[in-house]
């Protein structure tokens, strides 16, 4: 039986709160795959352009011994274009909210801008994959066509029947497909959402491998970072961004890196010189950018799959 005189710690309300100093936990994932590892070329207008243009499909060209060469056709580049996304996290701090003092320990403006910065990546990202274009007329905000949109063709992207089991059989015949309509130039990464990359997991050929390493430890692995294919080697990769609750399938993407590029009218920056009116300061992280997608054919897009 507990000394009921003994004075407990539990439900003291002047005990100091059990904070970590210098930890505030941010909750939220960051995404940014795309926005960090595809290249970076420069837009000059709000309107970005960019051409393409293809070789003469391949056929025997032999010439007669001493007869006369006949011109064969000639062909021009073809015009692409996107528009330039305008983005932007504007926020304001109380100057009275960077004056107290927090647990953790750092100016709350300083903080606020760190967090508005992993924001804009965020942002970006979200629009890079999945947005689909606005031209920006009539006071509407433009927005580029994102990746999925921006590669979409009829001959590289399909929708199953909704339901489908996603399997090793539809990714082969989704990678001979981009194999015949790309002349061989691939698909390089396949990006999914968690349930079908775990789906991913469960078709590869083999179960439990145990590795041994020097140190002596042993691992039990469960999955792959490449799927190896008679028409190239896929490096795989679970994106936050492709697969939302509100998408009624499941959705796979494949892209070739090398074929897509960052287009920035403006790059990423703070601006610090917003109009104040009061005991704040108003801060935004924008940035002007759009995709450019050299070769369509170089990427595909699969939707209709089971995702539960």
């Amino acid at each position: 039986m507990a000394d009921t005189r003994t004075l407990m710690s539990y439900g003291d309300v002047s005990a100091r709160e059990d904070v970590v100093m210098n930890a505030v936990e941010i909750l939220t994932a960051k995404e940014n795959y795309f926005l960090t590892r595809l290249g970076r070329t420069k837009a000059i207008d709000t309107v970005h352009h960019y051409l393409t243009d293809t070789l003469a499909t391949a056929a025997s060209q032999a010439v007669g011994e001493g007869e006369s060469y006949t011109a064969l056709e000639r062909s021009t580049p073809s015009r692409l274009t996107n528009v330039v996304e305008n983005i932007a996290i504007p926020f304001k701090v109380s100057r009275t909210q960077q004056e107290i003092d927090h647990y953790h320990g750092q100016d709350e403006l300083k903080r606020q801008t760190q967090k508005a910065l992993a924001e804009f990546a965020n942002a970006a990202e979200f629009d890079l994959v999945r947005s689909t274009l606005v031209s920006g007329v009539s006071g509407t905000a433009p927005k580029m066509s994102g990746i999925i949109e921006a590669i979409s063709k009829s001959s590289n992207t399909t929708a199953h029947t909704s339901g489908t089991a996603w399997s090793a059989s539809i990714l082969d015949g989704l990678m001979r497909d981009n194999w015949d309509n790309s002349n061989g130039d691939i698909a390089t990464e396949l990006h999914m959402g968690s349930f079908l990359r775990s789906k991913t997991d469960d078709f590869t050929q083999k179960s439990n491998v145990v590795v041994n390493n020097a140190a002596g430890q042993t691992t039990i692995v469960r999955t792959v970072s490449t799927y190896q294919t008679a028409f190239g080697t896929l490096q795989i990769n679970t994106h936050r961004y492709l697969q939302q609750s509100a998408d009624a399938t499941g959705r796979v993407l494949a892209v070739n890196p090398s074929k897509l590029a960052l287009a920035f009218l403006k790059m990423p920056y703070i601006d610090t010189e917003l109009a104040r009116d009061g005991d704040f300061d108003f801060y935004a992280v924008a940035g002007k950018m759009t995709l450019e997608v050299q070769n369509q054919d170089s990427n595909w897009f699969a939707s209709g799959f089971d995702k539960d």
